[in-house]
């Protein structure tokens, strides 16, 4: 994930993941940022119906080198994907950047947590880099959890059609004569 990839409109929001970066101190610095409800309507990530991730940044500057540690907590609201009702999903995971700077930026390596950028950058542009991590630590697969007995708390009538159309489906004695002659292939 490298940094500016993204274009986006100027926004108060966006503003907030613009580390700078030029003549700050060698040393530690601190930053928090709420990726809220206007984040997440920037970033445009589907199906999110609303939430709450505080980001803390710790970012260490060095001669030539930045390194960044990102935490991510909080929460976002979801559709399920069975019955489609909002689902709060909790987040909680790290993530770590490496900033290497040098004085002409001829080619860029690309690495997952490995940003080479210009010395002379004004600062870090870090709106892309925390949607895709928010993005890519959403599950795959979003259900309501189960009860203490194991049952789906989705909305019963949502389950309770679900299962009329299954039944329909598997009461169907007659089977496509392509799907019956797989069943003559052995290995």
């Amino acid at each position: 994930m490298q940094p500016n990839l993204l274009k986006v409109k100027s926004n108060p929001k966006r503003e907030e993941f613009k580390l700078r970066i030029s003549g700050v101190e060698i040393g530690k610095h601190s930053y928090s940022i709420d990726c809220d409800n206007t984040f997440f309507e920037l970033a445009e990530i589907p199906d999110l119906q609303e939430g709450l991730v505080k980001l803390q940044i710790e970012m260490e500057i060095f001669e030539k080198m930045i390194t960044l540690d990102f935490h991510f907590k909080g929460n976002v609201t979801l559709p399920c994907d069975r019955c489609l009702e909002p689902v709060d999903v909790n987040l909680d995971f790290t993530d770590h950047i490496i900033v290497k700077l040098i004085p002409y930026l001829e080619e860029k390596e690309e690495e997952d947590n490995l940003w080479m950028i210009n010395e002379n950058d004004y600062e870090l542009d870090l709106f892309h880099y925390v949607y895709e991590s928010i993005s890519l630590a959403l599950p795959t697969q979003i259900l309501h959890p189960d009860d203490e007995n194991g049952n789906s708390t989705c909305d019963p009538e949502i389950l309770k059609k679900l299962d009329e159309l299954t039944s329909r489906e598997n009461d169907s004695d007659e089977i496509d004569p392509r799907w019956e002659a797989l069943k003559n292939i052995k290995r």
